[in-house]
């Protein structure tokens, strides 16, 4: 087993290189993940000025809502324009006196104030609830009456971070990053030690060497097997290391898929290494594979929001299926789910293999 001892060897001295990938990919993903923390959003309250001229039933049940439902400040009229422009209150509301008939008020908002629309949405919501209930039978007194009810029953909005099986995002988020850390790291491993044996005199000794060319192969494919599941082994410990399991079943069918994918890698890693002759040539198949894969896969930017074109093209690649498969597991953990993604990475990990074995480049196949 001395080809496959020396394999590790040369594993050995690219360690800096892959440490510097896990390192800075990692940080990448904890912000990431620590950006899904859960955020409370509560009804804007928007403060107004507010001036009743019309002073009946439904200008005093409106001002009421609004009392209610936004923080009315007390000035003088000859103020208001004042406060408006620097922006002291978001609004000025006239109710005026022909409000029962026309159903209107007097509108202004400050300049440039984000929360302007929301009063003003507000208003709409109450004279369009009122406007509902009469059309439905009921009286002025009534529909004010129900709609300021209806409109003040507050709702406040929590994010989590969790699909509705308890299946944190933050998890998600760092699976679909492991696309780029597997595929970058795998190839680089592998290339490497590929290119390595084919330089002279390696090359040349490995000829002469009492090992057989099919012992040295199978010792080289064992050790890019075992560099791949090193690989893959190091992220699922640093995963529970750094990150609460909340579902360890799904957990467990995160980790087959990430382990079909790192075959996958593997396999094209192989592949790679037939073509790759130097390490200048290595840095730009990086860029092509990983870093392309990744971005049309959808591991940095979510699935979900890129074009259906860009979709189309991903397919084609094995990343596609991998995300996928940690996509489908936010809301429907389960083996059935993802079968059929992880039988399609399958096929691309034999294709790979086959096309590697039928392809000669260089004197030591791997």
């Amino acid at each position: 087993m001395r080809v496959f001892k020396n394999y590790f060897k040369i594993v050995k001295a690219h360690g800096p290189v892959l440490i510097s990938y896990t390192l800075i990919f990692l940080i990448i993903t904890l912000f990431a993940i620590n950006m899904n923390i859960e955020e409370t959003y509560s009804a804007i309250n928007v403060s107004m000025y507010v001036k009743d001229n019309a002073k009946t039933a439904l200008s005093k049940d409106f001002y009421d809502f609004l009392d209610k439902n936004t923080e009315i400040v007390a000035m003088d009229e000859d103020m208001v324009e004042d406060n408006l422009f620097y922006g002291i209150i978001s609004a000025a509301v006239e109710i005026p006196k022909d409000f029962d008939t026309d159903r209107k008020v007097n509108y202004k908002s400050a300049p440039m104030d984000m929360y302007a629309m929301a009063g003003r949405e507000k208003i709409n919501q109450y004279l369009n609830q009122v406007a509902a209930y009469e059309k439905g039978g009921f009286s002025t007194k009534e529909a004010s009456k129900f709609a300021s009810e209806d409109l003040s029953k507050g709702i406040d909005t929590s994010i989590y971070g969790t699909s509705k099986d308890g299946i944190d995002i933050g998890t998600n988020i760092y699976f679909n990053f492991l696309n780029y850390l597997i595929l970058v790291q795998v190839i680089l491993i592998v290339a490497n030690i590929m290119t390595t044996y084919k330089k002279e005199p390696l090359n040349s000794r490995n000829k002469v060497s009492p090992t057989s060319h099919v012992s040295q192969n199978l010792q080289l494919w064992l050790g890019h097997i075992v560099s791949g599941l090193c690989i893959w082994a190091m992220y699922m410990i640093i995963f529970v290391t750094i990150y609460k399991i909340k579902s360890p079943e799904v957990f467990r069918l995160l980790m087959l898929n990430s382990l079909v994918f790192t075959i996958v890698a593997v396999t094209v890693a192989i592949l790679i290494s037939k073509f790759v002759k130097n390490e200048n040539v290595l840095q730009g198949v990086l860029n092509v594979v990983a870093l392309g894969s990744s971005f049309l896969a959808g591991a940095f930017v979510p699935q979900e929001v890129l074009s259906e074109g860009t979709l189309k093209i991903a397919k084609i690649l094995p990343s596609y299926y991998f995300i996928k498969n940690n996509n489908i597991l936010v809301s429907d953990p389960n083996f059935g789910s993802i079968s059929k993604n992880i039988f399609i990475m399958l096929i691309f990990a034999l294709g790979f293999l086959v096309l590697s074995l039928f392809i000669k480049r260089g004197s030591t196949e791997g």
